[in-house]
């Protein structure tokens, strides 16, 4: 609570506003002075919702940048995987071809070997 008034202060103020309010007006100035306590009261109440809100809010969007943020980073990884995966495919093809082309001058060699000395294929 705002104001930090024990029951003597407030026993002291209804006795002044006796002496001098009187004992006709008293009542209509208490119900008066309790709807304007009342009103503050939901005030204070709506204010400190409001602000119980914006902080919820907050922390929320605070969660959220989070979040979108470790999405990034994984789809970053992901699409980072992705290209290492196209290299290593694309290295084990060069290297393929690399192996069918030096099969293929091997087995050139090999032809003109054969045919350039055909006497060692003869049996004697």
């Amino acid at each position: 609570m705002p104001f930090d008034i024990g029951f003597f202060e407030l026993l002291l103020i209804v006795v002044i506003a006796l002496v001098v309010l009187g004992p006709e007006r008293l009542p209509k100035a208490m119900h008066t002075v309790g709807r304007w306590v009342g009103k503050a009261k939901r005030g204070f109440s709506q204010f400190n919702q409001q602000v119980s809100r914006e902080l919820e809010l907050e922390e929320m969007k605070k969660r959220i940048a989070e979040h979108e943020k470790m999405i990034m980073e994984q789809t970053e990884s992901d699409e980072e995987l992705q290209r290492l995966r196209e290299e290593a495919q694309a290295t084990i093809a060069k290297a393929e071809q690399a192996l069918k082309q030096s099969e293929q001058a091997l087995a050139n060699e090999q032809q003109k070997l054969q045919s350039s000395n055909p006497s060692s294929d003869k049996p004697s």
